[in-house]
């Protein structure tokens, strides 16, 4: 008999967003790690790109590939992200993005816990947990679903900014940079699971929900537009 899934606040939530492209590769990530609805612990980094960064890309997260020459690759951080799946699970805002960039580096990870069926493991980066496919599902009426949109509609920008001033870099304070668009996220993810007593969700809720939109939305409510 299996045993029942864990409520979202049991087990870690790394929070995570990407700036780059299949192209280019990762070049800055953040992480926000959840725990019992509590930010525990943040990173980000910057990483050298694949190829050298179009001028559009650098319009829209800020980087230059003058600032990114002679970093470490994101191929370096194998160790790192199989850590971090293996004690929680991955979120993301619009996460069919952060998972792709992840599987375009390394299609799937060594055997870590499902955390959905307690007790059993799987060779696979997700379930991810995806704060624009909940909103949809769980707000149904709200009719814009991207980052900033959420954020102002849940009164989160003051609480924003204050973060980002204590965990990110000086000159990444602003949407489209990886680690203040993964607080963003993180602190839509507690909001969402305190609308309509859902503060006892668990993760196969959560997990289940997060598939719960045809993945065509995304491009239209997800990260093209923060």
């Amino acid at each position: 008999m299996s045993r029942p899934s864990p409520l979202w606040t049991e087990i870690p939530i790394h929070v995570v967003d990407f700036e780059g492209s299949l192209r280019t590769g990762v070049v800055e990530y953040g992480v926000v790690t959840l725990l019992g609805g509590d930010i525990i612990n943040t990173s980000t980094r910057l990483h050298a790109a694949r190829t050298p960064v179009p001028p559009i890309d650098t319009q829209c997260h800020g980087l230059s590939e003058k600032e990114l020459e002679g970093l470490p690759a994101f191929e370096t951080e194998w160790d790192h992200w199989v850590s971090l799946r293996r004690t929680g699970l991955l979120a993301a805002h619009n996460a069919s993005v952060e998972s792709g960039l992840l599987r375009g580096t390394w299609l799937r990870p060594p055997a870590v816990p499902s955390f959905i069926d307690a007790g059993t493991e799987v060779a696979e980066w997700g379930s991810w947990l995806d704060t624009c496919r909940l909103a949809r599902a769980w707000v149904p009426s709200l009719g814009d679903y991207r980052l900033h949109a959420l954020v102002a509609v849940f009164r989160l920008g003051a609480r924003l900014d204050t973060l980002a001033a204590k965990h990110c870099p000086p000159n990444r304070r602003q949407y489209h940079c990886a680690l203040y668009d993964a607080l963003a996220s993180a602190l839509v993810l507690r909001a969402l699971c305190s609308v309509e007593g859902r503060s006892s969700a668990t993760l196969a809720q959560l997990a289940k929900d997060s598939l719960s939109a045809p993945a065509a939305d995304d491009l239209s409510q997800g990260e093209l537009g923060l």
